[in-house]
């Protein structure tokens, strides 16, 4: 599957994280896909109390400035906390995990196979056990 750099966007594991990735079922992983599974994952663990939001305080207690205008930036309603389909729409629009998608779809189809995802994450973290 496809890895990210930083370990507060590490998508959620489990036996077979392409499948789950797959919301089509069609065997391979559109943009859209890769981007709301690895959102999904970030935003289980940050919704701490499990209420299907992030709140102010869960996203972080003591926000500075440019940390409480990405939160308002994914607040698209404005009601003061951050739905999953909130933050999936924002990193739709922002282009989160593009460059990610870019680089793993070695044959430029507009989509990542499992085999390309194999191979993508065996290069950044090393092969599958």
């Amino acid at each position: 599957m496809l890895a990210l750099a930083s370990c507060k966007t590490t998508p959620p594991s489990g036996p077979d994280r392409f499948a789950a990735a797959d919301h089509n079922g069609d065997g391979r992983l559109s943009r859209e896909e890769v981007s709301d599974y690895f959102v999904s994952g970030i935003f289980a663990e940050r919704d701490r109390d499990g209420d299907g939001y992030i709140s102010k305080a869960e996203w972080n207690p003591e926000m500075t400035a440019a940390e409480a205008k990405a939160f308002k930036a994914r607040d698209l309603n404005g009601d003061g906390r951050v739905s999953l389909a909130e933050a999936q729409a924002f990193a739709r629009k922002a282009g989160t995990y593009d460059e990610a998608f870019k680089e793993a779809d070695v044959n430029h189809d507009g989509f990542v196979s499992r085999e390309e995802a194999v191979a993508y994450y065996a290069s950044k973290e090393g092969p599958a056990r």
